[in-house]
């Protein structure tokens, strides 16, 4: 079953259909769903090729690749007498004519090139020899290696300016990872969401018939479970130097936020200058992010650090400490004693994520303006959970909360008085605010928001399924 990816499906139709040559670049971190995608689409265009590049020699992949082309187009002792990449490219050039509109996806491409320019130069003779466009020729280009990747789009890549489509592939939406989990409550539908993230692969390996809690105790909390090991592996294997990586992560995880505070938490780190090349790639894969508060001055550095991948948030947090007694079968009561009591506490911070994001993605269902920018806000005595600007021009701030306990005027009121602090807040413009609770809201609050569409109410149904809603709450059952 192929779940979601509707906007990403769209673009790449879009390119497919097109009556020209395509030379596309896809990328994003590992198991985010690229291969699976891009068959996907693939096959609704006809013809197509894909092809796995794989970490051995140049000639052993170039003859896997004249392979998948003959199991997929048929055997031609032509195809087999070519002995070097632009031959084999100038030979689906030809097959493209034949097909019409054939695509081409070579995966993991960084593989082929070995940290050279060699192939990506043969590539672009090609591609200026404008044989590619006699059959409209679909080549896709991807790969996990996101600054490898990256680099194909900068200037001094031989392939620069040759592209016709470009795909940063991201974890998916909220809305789209609860299709895997369609039984489960809104709230333990965002609770997993917290803990596997939005990548399919994680995902999949849930099963929807059981409860979140023997998901957890079976893909985590057991040595043989299959992400028991994730996050080190990922890092393994996309990152030099794993070791001084995860300490990074470790730290950050653990509550080291600022900058200073990572730095005395890494072993063999001294000053600033010497982490800040280590941050960047994790900040590319989206394992961490960085965080300014929308009030500061533009040339702040009071950035702020945080986990911003679920499966890595709750590794560091919850297994890395305890992987001893999980190792030895003790994962029931690891779960029990040590992940359990601290969950709620947990949930509090990925909330807020959960709900910044879905303003970030659905702002124009209940504001009728999509959001342009959004952030949080911090100061020496007050913290916003969700800052930022709508494209009508007005200012959008709120509050989440995962608490067991309604949220009523009183968070209204201090919100409103945290937002008079703010350098954010404008005279003249419209300030929306908005809540986003699991309990629900007190009936003041309601009646409150009843009267006033700059305050909107949002529980976890609406985060996990999209409703009819107007700027006056919802307009149907």
């Amino acid at each position: 079953m192929f779940v979601g990816r509707e906007r990403e499906l769209a673009g790449l139709d879009r390119e497919f259909r097109l009556n020209q040559a395509s030379l596309a670049i896809v990328y994003g971190r590992r198991r985010v769903g690229k291969s699976t995608l891009l068959q996907h689409a693939a096959e609704r265009h006809g013809k197509f090729v894909y092809f796995q590049a794989t970490k051995v020699d140049e000639s052993l992949n170039l003859a896997a690749f004249k392979a998948e082309i003959a199991r997929n187009l048929g055997v031609d002792p032509l195809l087999d007498g070519i002995g070097d990449w632009t031959g084999v490219l100038h030979y689906l050039a030809r097959a493209a004519e034949t097909h019409r509109k054939l695509v081409v996806i070579v995966d993991e491409f960084p593989y082929l090139l070995d940290g050279r320019d060699t192939l990506t130069s043969v590539i672009q003779k090609f591609w200026d020899s404008k044989a590619a466009e006699r059959g409209n020729l679909k080549v896709v280009l991807c790969g996990s290696l996101i600054g490898h990747m990256e680099s194909l789009l900068s200037e001094r890549n031989p392939l620069y300016g040759r592209r016709t489509f470009s795909l940063p592939l991201e974890p998916m939406s909220l809305r789209e990872a609860v299709e895997f989990l369609p039984d489960y409550p809104a709230a333990e539908q965002i609770t997993a969401y917290a803990i596997f993230g939005g990548i399919p692969y994680y995902l999949q390996m849930c099963d929807p018939n059981a409860p979140l809690r023997e998901n957890i105790d079976r893909l985590l909390l057991s040595k043989t479970g299959a992400l028991f090991e994730e996050p080190e592996f990922l890092l393994q294997s996309e990152l030099k130097e794993p070791r001084r990586y995860a300490s990074i992560v470790a730290a950050i995880a653990r509550g080291g936020t600022k900058l200073g505070q990572v730095v005395n938490r890494v072993p063999g780190i001294k000053d600033t200058a010497q982490i800040t090349p280590y941050l960047e790639p994790l900040i590319r894969m989206k394992i961490i992010e960085r965080v300014r508060s929308l009030n500061a001055a533009e040339n702040s550095r009071d950035n702020r650090y945080y986990v911003s991948d679920p499966l890595f948030r709750f590794y560091y947090r919850f297994i890395l400490p305890n992987v001893s007694p999980i190792s030895l079968g003790f994962g029931g009561q690891v779960f029990e004693r040590q992940i359990q009591p601290y969950l709620a506490e947990y949930m509090g911070w990925a909330f807020e994520q959960v709900c910044r994001e879905h303003i970030r993605m659905h702002a124009q269902e209940r504001f009728g303006a999509p959001a342009s920018e959004i952030g949080k806000i911090w100061g020496p005595d007050f913290d916003i959970d969700i800052a930022g600007s709508l494209l009508d021009q007005s200012r959008l701030f709120g509050e989440c909360k995962w608490e067991n306990a309604l949220v009523g005027e009183s968070i209204h009121r201090d919100l409103l008085d945290n937002i008079s602090k703010s350098k954010f807040f404008t005279e003249g413009r419209t300030q929306n605010t908005v809540y986003f609770s699991r309990k629900g809201f007190t009936v003041g609050l309601q009646k409150l928001a009843a009267t006033d569409a700059s305050i909107q109410l949002i529980g976890t149904e609406e985060l996990v399924k999209a409703a009819a809603y107007g700027r006056n709450g919802p307009s149907g059952p």
